[in-house]
């Protein structure tokens, strides 16, 4: 099933953070790394229900999914014939308490 997926303005914050962030310390790889993000995100439009499910059970419960992409994670939820893009995140940060 094909679906719309929709970034919400918190996950665009962080796609232009990420993207800063790398401009300044490691500028080769900038667009790189975000332009895969993107890609990630839109291949959500056709494959949804790919993404994980995360081991929290609050956040389970909140029926959040996510996908890795490199050291980011994409945090979304899936309603009917939608996706929500709710925070695009490193790894390493304690995303729990960011969603």
């Amino acid at each position: 099933m094909k679906r719309s997926v929709r970034v919400l303005r918190r996950a665009r914050r962080d796609l232009q953070e990420i993207y800063d962030f790398l401009a300044r310390e490691a500028p080769g790889s900038a667009d790189r790394v975000v332009d895969a993000l993107f890609d990630v995100i839109e291949s959500l439009e056709t494959m949804s229900e790919r993404g994980g499910r995360p081991r929290d059970p609050t956040l389970r419960a909140s029926g959040y999914r996510f996908l890795v992409e490199g050291n980011h994670v994409v945090f979304y939820k899936i309603a009917g014939r939608h996706v929500r893009v709710y925070r695009v995140l490193h790894g390493a940060r304690r995303y729990r308490v960011l969603l």
